[in-house]
């Protein structure tokens, strides 16, 4: 978690071997935006959409980066594309969006749709707890934050930080149980 540097060497070391590898782009351009480089991330997306027009994954990165911007202009977009080809990927940046403005309703609503498409995806299952804290649904928080890390665990993998999901766990189990 948190390795940008190490990832963007790599990620650059492949580019330099094939200039039109798209996941090399893409995870570039996720590193960019995460580092608060939006212009670097909207170029990388831009090279992978001159390729692959109808690259979802690059259409929501610039989405997420009009967001920013214009917020209402970026779920329209969005929701265009879910309406076109729907996602977990998609729905998770909705969601995103949404938490972004404090809309946790229909942010977990978003987070419940992109759980629903991919059920073993560790980071979909936590923004649905945190979705759902919010909404003051501590019961149903606690089994997500639980099957986030479950799921974290056995893939050996998550974006969201284990322990503060570990110390969300025992908080929320201290008031439900």
């Amino acid at each position: 978690l948190g390795q940008y540097d190490k990832a963007g060497s790599l990620y650059s070391e492949v580019l330099s071997r094939d200039p039109d590898n798209i996941d090399a782009m893409l995870g570039l351009a996720a590193i960019a935006w995460k580092q608060g480089r939006p212009t670097v991330a909207s170029q990388y997306y831009g090279r992978v959409l001159e390729m692959e027009p109808r690259n979802t994954h690059a259409q929501a990165g610039l989405i997420a980066i009009l967001g920013n911007a214009d917020p209402i202009a970026a779920e329209t977009k969005l929701k265009q594309l879910i309406d076109r080809e729907p996602s977990g990927f998609l729905y998770f940046t909705l969601g995103n969006l949404y938490a972004e403005r404090s809309l946790w309703s229909q942010a977990q609503r978003a987070y419940f749709q992109a759980y629903q498409l991919q059920p073993d995806n560790s980071d979909y299952a936590f923004n649905l707890a945190v979705g759902l804290e919010h909404l003051g649904q501590a019961r149903p928080a606690l089994d997500y934050y639980r099957k986030a890390l479950d799921l974290s665990f056995r893939s050996g993998r998550a974006n969201f930080d284990q322990a503060l999901a570990i110390e969300r766990v025992g908080q929320l189990s201290a008031r439900v149980e």
